[in-house]
C-alpha cells in the first residue's frame, strides 16, 4: 500500500519491513526512512511524516541485487534500462563481462567488432567512437539510466586496438600500448578488467601478456574477472592458469561463471572449488560468480574451432564457404583438436538449442536445436551450422544444455560464490530464461524449497558481497548514509516464471524496486524513473 502526503520528514517511508541488511546479520522489523537518495533513519515505529509511505506489510527490504555478470552495456546505453532486469530486483548491473565491450575502439576494427559482438551485446546500427574506456564512460556518466552502472574494461576490443584480430603474441611495444589503454580506464573510473579467454582475441592471448595487463590492473585496485579457456576437460588447468595470474600480478581474480560441462566432467565440481578454496587460503583474493540454471548461452561461433574464428568475423565467414574447410572442422568435431574443448562431441548435437536468429526466414528455427534444424533443412547438423552462420553472419545466439544441476547447487553453495545472471540482453526469439528470473530462482530454489541456503547469507550473495567485490562502497548494504538502493520482495512467493519455451516472463514476489530513493518498480509496475547512475569503484 502507497499513502503520498506533502509535509514531510522523509521524502519516503518503508513502513512495518522485515529489514535483512545484506550483512548477513539476523533480519529486523523495522521501518526506513529515505530522504533524496540516501537512507537517513533505520528502527522500529519511524514517525509517518513522508511524501510518500510504502507498507511492506511485513515483506522483506533488503538492498538492491546487484549482478555481478552482464552483457548489459549496449543496451543501457540505447536505452537506458532493461525491464527483464529491475523487475527482478536489480537495481546495479556489472557490464564488460567476458572481453567483450565497446571500448577502445579503433575505427579500422569498429565494424567487425560490432558484427563480432552482436550475438552477446545486440545489433547497434550506431558507431562506435570511444577511442578509450574513458571516452565511453564520459557517454554512460551523461545517458540517462534506470539502473546503475558499473563497468569492467574488455580485454577483447583493447587487445583488437592494438593488434587486431592476430593469432601471435604481442611485441614488448605492442604489451606496452595495451598497458597505457588499461591504466587509462582504471584512472577513468573502470572496476577492473575483464577476459574472454574461449573467445578469440583471448584465445590467442599468452598468459604471459595477461599477468603484465593484469600487473596495471593490481596497481589500481582493481579486479581481473575472466571467462576462463576452459569449462569442461580443462576447467581444472584454465583455474590454475587464473590463479598463477593472480600470484604473479598481485591482482584479485574473479572466475566467470563457474562451472563443469560435458557429460563425463559431471559430478567433479568439487575439484574445482577445492582448488579455489585452497588458493583463498593461503591468501589469493580470488571469488567466482555462477547463474543458477543448468543451461549455457553463447554465440554459435563458439560451436567453431578457433582457428576458424582467426581474423575476425569477415575472415571466418569467407573460410567456412571453401568446402576443404567445412571437411576440415567435421573432421575436428570427429576427431577433437588438442587444447580444444570439443563442446558438440562432450554434448552432443541435441544438446545445443538455437535462441535468437536476426533473419525472418529463420525465425521457425528458435527453440530447436541443431539436430532439429539440420531436419528442417535437409541438412547433416555440422552442415545446418555452417548455413546459419553464413547466413545470418555469425549473428545468431544459442542454449547449450551442457550442465549438471547438482554442480551447479554445489557452486552456487560456495561461500566465495555470488550472483551474475550472464542473460544476453537479446529481447527476441528465446533468450535464455535467466535473463527473466535469475534471482528470484536463486531466491525460490536455494532459500525456499531446498533451504540450503539462509534467507540473510541468499541477500548477501546478492548484494554486499558484489557490493564488496566491485568496491562500490555505498551500495549492497541497508544503513544510515548509505545510498537507498533498495527491494522489497515476499520471501514466501518470489519465483522465476522464466522458462525455456517462454522464457519473456517477469517474476513473482517483487513488489517495489528502489534506484536512489526512487522507485523504478511499484506495485510490481515498471516506473518512468532513471535514478540509475554510473558507478565508480571507492578507493582501495
Amino acid at each position: 500500500m502507497v499513502r503520498e502526503r506533502e509535509d514531510s520528514l522523509y521524502d519516503l517511508l518503508i513502513q512495518h519491513a522485515r529489514v535483512v541488511d545484506g550483512t548477513g546479520n539476523p533480519a529486523f522489523n523495522g521501518d526506513v526512512g529515505i530522504v533524496g537518495q540516501r537512507i537517513v533513519a533505520l528502527g522500529a515505529d519511524l514517525p509517518v511524516e513522508a511524501q510518500r509511505v510504502i507498507d511492506a506489510q511485513g515483506q522483506v527490504v533488503a538492498p538492491g541485487f546487484i549482478d555481478a555478470h552482464t552483457h548489459d552495456d549496449l543496451v543501457m546505453l540505447r536505452k537506458s534500462t532493461l525491464p527483464p532486469k529491475v523487475c527482478q530486483g536489480v537495481t546495479t548491473l556489472v557490464t564488460g563481462n567476458c572481453g567483450f565491450g565497446m571500448a577502445p575502439m579503433v575505427p579500422a576494427h569498429m565494424e567487425a567488432m560490432k558484427t563480432y559482438s552482436a550475438a552477446i551485446l545486440g545489433k547497434d546500427d550506431l558507431p562506435w567512437e570511444w577511442p578509450t574506456l574513458g571516452s565511453f564512460l564520459k557517454t554512460m556518466s551523461t545517458t540517462p539510466l534506470g539502473q546503475n552502472v558499473c563497468t569492467l574494461l574488455a580485454h577483447g576490443p583493447l587487445r583488437v586496438a592494438v593488434l587486431g584480430f592476430a593469432k601471435r603474441a604481442a611485441t614488448e611495444q605492442e604489451i606496452q600500448a595495451q598497458e597505457a589503454l588499461v591504466a587509462e580506464a582504471m584512472q577513468a573510473g573502470a572496476a577492473g578488467m575483464s577476459l574472454g579467454l574461449a573467445y578469440i582475441p583471448g584465445a590467442y592471448t599468452p598468459t604471459a601478456e595477461l599477468v603484465r595487463l593484469a600487473q596495471v590492473v593490481g596497481r589500481y585496485g582493481g579486479v581481473l574477472a575472466s571467462h576462463m579457456r576452459g569449462e569442461g576437460d580443462t576447467c581444472l588447468s584454465s583455474i590454475n592458469e587464473m590463479l598463477n595470474i593472480a600470484e604473479q600480478a598481485n591482482v584479485a581474480v574473479h572466475i566467470s561463471h563457474l562451472k563443469i560441462t560435458g557429460r563425463k566432467n559431471w559430478g567433479t565440481v568439487q575439484k574445482a572449488l577445492d582448488l579455489i578454496a585452497e588458493a583463498r587460503a593461503r591468501g589469493l583474493d580470488v571469488t567466482i560468480d555462477v547463474y543458477p540454471y543448468s543451461a549455457s548461452s553463447t554465440t554459435i561461433t563458439q560451436l567453431l574451432p578457433s582457428w576458424v574464428q582467426e581474423g575476425g568475423t569477415l575472415a571466418m565467414l569467407e573460410r567456412l564457404k571453401d568446402p576443404a574447410i567445412r571437411q576440415q572442422v567435421r573432421q575436428n568435431y570427429a576427431e577433437g583438436i588438442e587444447g580444444w574443448e570439443n563442446a558438440i562431441a562432450a554434448n552432443g548435437w541435441d544438446r545445443f538449442y538455437i535462441s535468437s536468429v536476426q533473419q525472418e526466414q529463420f525465425k521457425a528455427l528458435e527453440g530447436l536445436n541443431i539436430a532439429q534444424v539440420g531436419e528442417a533443412l535437409g541438412l547433416s547438423p555440422a552442415d545446418a551450422l555452417f548455413h546459419l552462420v553464413l547466413e545470418e553472419q555469425g549473428q545468431v545466439s544459442v542454449i547449450l544444455f551442457n550442465m549438471d544441476e547438482r554442480d551447479v547447487d554445489q557452486v552456487v553453495q560456495a561461500p566465495f560464490a555470488m550472483l551474475g545472471s550472464d542473460g544476453l540482453p537479446i529481447l527476441s526469439g528465446r533468450p535464455h530464461p535467466r535473463l527473466y528470473g535469475t534471482f528470484p530462482r536463486f531466491f525460490q530454489r536455494y532459500v525456499r524449497e531446498l533451504g540450503s541456503i539462509g534467507l540473510e547469507q541468499a541477500v548477501y550473495k546478492a548484494t554486499a558481497f558484489p557490493a564488496s567485490r566491485f568496491a562500490l562502497k555505498d551500495r549492497g548494504v541497508l544503513a544510515v548514509d548509505k545510498v537507498a538502493d533498495l527491494v522489497i520482495f515476499d520471501p514466501a512467493t518470489i519465483s522465476d516464471r522464466a522458462t525455456y519455451d517462454k522464457p519473456q516472463v517477469y517474476p513473482e514476489g517483487i513488489t517495489a524496486v528502489i534506484v536512489a530513493g526512487q522507485p523504478v518498480v511499484l506495485n510490481g509496475q515498471l516506473q518512468e524513473a532513471l535514478p540509475g547512475l554510473l558507478l565508480r569503484p571507492s578507493a582501495r
